[in-house]
């Protein structure tokens, strides 16, 4: 296969799962937010941005300084201390704006740019797919959708979303194209999952089952957690089961096995730096004694982000080797992280 084929399937399967994610965790948010003061409100939109990396926040700057950046014209909810934000038209920018790299229509549109250049390589059905789903969230009446009822809008996105890995599944050859989109998808997954805890591990104190299920919710995760940890509301328990789960296909190590399985049967021989990057966090997060990890869970979900951050340009440049396409594809998809 050649090496821009392969990186235009591997960000495909990265800007795929981007799109979903943020569908996911926008609904999440929005829904925790319908009873909530405008305060409560900004925070709760402060570290989705934060999650997103929408915004670089500088050292000691409040995350709903961050939730502000989110906001578009007036009308606005004004909070008691005077701070600023309409959650709904952020909640718009996030699903709506190709101008805001990382929304979902920025993402699919990238999604079908990519695929487009591969269409002799890719069932027509994904092709359909894609161009209906793009078309769907271009069309005029979109954003007055989305403004209007939010909640069957991201539904309707989950729905296209997960349509379009069902034809993945279902009709696409077990090649080198195919694993390349996977090991995409899933090394965004679990940079996804890492940033969501840190986001909001420390808003878990184990005194609301509101705090538990919007972090589940915002990864689909609430009922097959409430099934294995029978609904605990302790911060760790959740950390352990969204980092540690084997069984949970958005949890970290589930991503980080997938993801090496993938390079080592993309690897013609050796072990070529990234299957060892992976193999070192798979190992370390699969072996970690993990109350020990929730003494400074922060800054281990930091460590734990830029490893898998380095295992995906390490197969830019083993796979790829166009390190300065992929340097821009990495600007486009988290403008916020370092």
């Amino acid at each position: 296969m050649l090496a821009r084929h392969a990186e235009d399937m591997f960000w495909a399967g990265r800007y795929l799962e981007r799109a979903e994610d943020t569908a996911r965790m926008v609904r999440a948010t929005l829904l925790s937010t319908v009873a909530e003061s405008p305060t409560q409100a900004m925070r709760r939109m402060g570290n989705l941005a934060r999650t997103l990396r929408l915004e670089a926040p500088a050292p000691g700057e409040d995350v709903q300084t961050m939730a502000e950046h989110l906001t578009s014209a007036p009308p606005m909810l004004r909070s008691p201390a005077g701070l600023v934000i309409d959650v709904q038209a952020a909640a718009t920018r996030l699903v709506c704006s190709p101008a805001v790299a990382g929304s979902v229509v920025f993402c699919i549109g990238r999604a079908r740019e990519n695929f487009r250049s591969l269409r002799d390589q890719i069932p027509s059905e994904l092709w359909e797919e894609i161009n209906r789903f793009h078309l769907q969230l271009h069309h005029a009446d979109f954003p007055d959708a989305m403004e209007q009822d939010p909640f069957r809008t991201l539904d309707s996105i989950r729905v296209s979303c997960q349509t379009l890995n069902g034809v993945l599944s279902t009709s696409m050859a077990r090649g080198e194209a195919y694993r390349f989109l996977v090991l995409g998808q899933n090394l965004e997954r679990a940079l996804m999952t890492c940033r969501l805890l840190q986001a909001r591990y420390l808003e878990m104190d184990g005194s609301s089952y509101d705090e538990m299920a919007l972090t589940l919710r915002s990864v689909s995760a609430l009922e097959a957690y409430q099934r294995a940890m029978h609904s605990s509301p302790l911060a760790s328990d959740v950390a352990r089961f969204l980092l540690l789960s084997e069984a949970f296909p958005r949890s970290v190590l589930f991503c980080l096995q997938l993801s090496e399985s993938h390079v080592g049967s993309l690897a013609a021989n050796g072990q070529p730096a990234p299957l060892r990057r992976l193999g070192q966090l798979r190992s370390g997060l699969e072996f970690a004694d993990f109350d020990e990890m929730t003494a400074n869970l922060p800054d281990h979900l930091r460590a734990l982000e830029a490893g898998v951050r380095d295992a995906a340009e390490m197969v830019g440049d083993h796979f790829f080797r166009n390190a300065e396409v992929f340097t821009l594809h990495s600007q486009a998809i988290g403008p916020g992280a370092p």
